[in-house]
């Protein structure tokens, strides 16, 4: 028994935390992490985001390296069960952290990180991310932030083996102020990041009610048949439709109440949208989002 607990702690020792990875195939060779609709904690080890990967010819491109290095490497193990191929490149959906803290793993297996500007911009060497304050260091491990290999300001096309990656910004400011989505037009599969939430609702602390909106009209305009968005299973042509709907409503209701000369100190009050009071983090993230919405608003109003 002695041996049985020396055996396990050992084991914990080098692989840290499980996070019982199973991809899921959206595409004929595209596949899926889907993360927990829940915020960060050290129960789930920040697994909270989708993260995907694409098997080509060549090597894997994955899409979004998960939260930590344990993540990326588990999930590495993964994908060489499905094909014995490095991993060639990492491209970054945005700068927001529970995406690419990854990184480090795959960049220590030789693949080439993609990026957006905003990550070089935000995202410092030595600085401590809501990760590592959060999960600590035992679960944080060996994670460590590093530098992007190629930044994408506006658009970028990667070829690997014989699949072609079109890699664009779709507005200066949606989710982030660097949103890039990946589309994948021979499987007809777009990688949207957190331009598009399922399941749960979204934060619009870092960036746009409006642009948010604008983004996912020109996610629809592509048609494509698989839409992946940086949070939730829902991955259909529908995918984006709930959070339209959220996003929409809120920006009628909230117009309307700025017209009845409601306050910021009221506004809480009066968009409550109770129709979305089931969906994951609403008492979390709801009236902050109001919130950021209705400043945003009132901004355009005194603009007109």
């Amino acid at each position: 028994m002695k041996y049985l607990l020396l055996i396990l702690l050992v084991s914990s020792l080098n692989y840290g935390f499980e996070y019982s990875l199973k991809p899921v195939r959206v595409a004929q060779n595209s596949y899926c992490f889907f993360g927990l609709p829940e915020n960060i904690n050290k129960q789930n080890a920040g697994n909270i985001a989708n993260s995907c990967f694409v098997k080509t010819k060549e090597g894997f491109v994955v899409i979004d390296s998960g939260p930590t290095y344990d993540y990326a490497s588990q999930a590495y193990e993964q994908m060489q069960k499905i094909a014995k191929l490095p991993v060639k490149y990492v491209i970054i959906t945005h700068d927001h952290d529970d995406h690419w803290q990854g990184n480090s793993f795959y960049k220590s297996k030789g693949a080439l990180l993609i990026g957006p500007r905003t990550y070089e911009q935000n995202v410092v060497a030595k600085m401590q991310t809501r990760m590592e304050r959060i999960l600590g260091k035992e679960l944080y491990g060996k994670t460590k932030i590093v530098p992007l290999d190629t930044i994408v300001d506006d658009n970028l096309t990667l070829t690997v083996g014989e699949s072609t990656f079109k890699i664009k910004q779709l507005t200066k400011i949606a989710h982030t102020k660097g949103d890039l989505v990946v589309y994948l037009k021979e499987e007809s599969v777009l990688f949207v990041g957190d331009l598009v939430f399922n399941g749960r609702l979204p934060s619009l602390r870092d960036g746009s009610i409006l642009g948010s909106l604008e983004a996912l009209k020109k996610i629809d305009a592509y048609h494509a048949k698989v839409i992946v968005g940086g949070h939730g299973k829902k991955i259909d042509v529908n995918a984006t439709v709930a959070l339209k709907t959220y996003l929409s409503q809120m920006k009628k209701e909230i117009l309307k109440a700025q017209n009845n000369d409601i306050g910021m100190e009221e506004i809480n009050k009066k968009v409550t949208m109770p129709n979305f009071m089931k969906y994951k983090l609403y008492n979390v993230l709801h009236k902050r989002n109001v919130l950021d919405a209705y400043k945003e608003l009132e901004i355009m109003e005194d603009d007109e």
